[in-house]
């Protein structure tokens, strides 16, 4: 059914502006975002493929402008405007945590796994702390293969130094999907750690994010016994 079609408070747009973006569909925001159809196709049709091939929505972080733009009736307009959704979402996130004080790591944990979880290949970042834990930057260290990304405790540190920070938390992601910390992973850990307390610096956590999963090494307590 094409939108001119439906009744007035039927319609995204409409039933959006009378009940909030929250009572739309997923159907239906996707309708929104798209705005239109195409000549032989309408906007339902379209928002119903890109759920199909989203597998509803949760590979949509996954997707680049060339893969949205296979399904029928979406050109680099519509597939950029999906993905400028998606991008906003992030700096949602990441401004957010900027924005507010530290207190472990599931206050930044929705942007961990946003930002990261979808990556396919591994990147090791640190967020580093002021003494009010609020964050005074984060940094990319290093950008692996599919299930390696090689940091030296040396880089978290150097850079904590040169930002004056009190405490940092690592992030890493596994393409896999699997969060599960492998052996390098745990020992890295226990250096780190180990490191930060030489330094008088507070190691608070290391993630590890996979999509929707995330695996956090304070919260099983193995920074304690570290």
């Amino acid at each position: 059914m094409k939108v001119k079609e439906m009744s007035l408070d039927q319609r995204p747009r409409e039933k959006a502006l009378r009940q909030g973006l929250n009572s739309l569909s997923d159907l239906e925001l996707i309708a929104l975002i798209l705005q239109s159809g195409s000549k032989d196709r309408s906007v339902f049709d379209i928002a119903q493929d890109v759920l199909i091939e989203t597998e509803g929505l949760s590979q949509l972080f996954n997707m680049h402008v060339n893969s949205l733009m296979k399904i029928k009736g979406i050109r680099e307009v519509k597939a950029l405007q999906l993905l400028a959704g998606v991008e906003l979402c992030k700096r949602v996130l990441k401004t957010n945590a900027y924005r507010m004080q530290i207190k472990n790591s599931q206050d930044v944990i929705q942007w961990f796994k946003v930002e990261y979880g979808y990556l396919t290949q591994e990147n090791f970042v640190c967020v580093y702390l002021d003494t009010k834990a609020r964050i005074i930057s984060h940094r990319v260290l290093a950008i692996g293969t599919l299930n390696e990304a090689c940091v030296h405790p040396r880089d978290v540190f150097k850079e904590a130094y040169l930002q004056n920070a009190a405490g940092v938390i690592c992030v890493h992601n596994h393409p896999s999907g699997d969060p599960s910390p492998s052996l390098e992973d745990i020992n890295m850990t226990k250096q780190l750690v180990s490191i930060a307390k030489m330094n008088g610096i507070q190691f608070i956590d290391h993630v590890i994010v996979a999509k929707s999963r995330y695996y956090s090494f304070c919260e099983v307590g193995m920074l304690a016994s570290s």
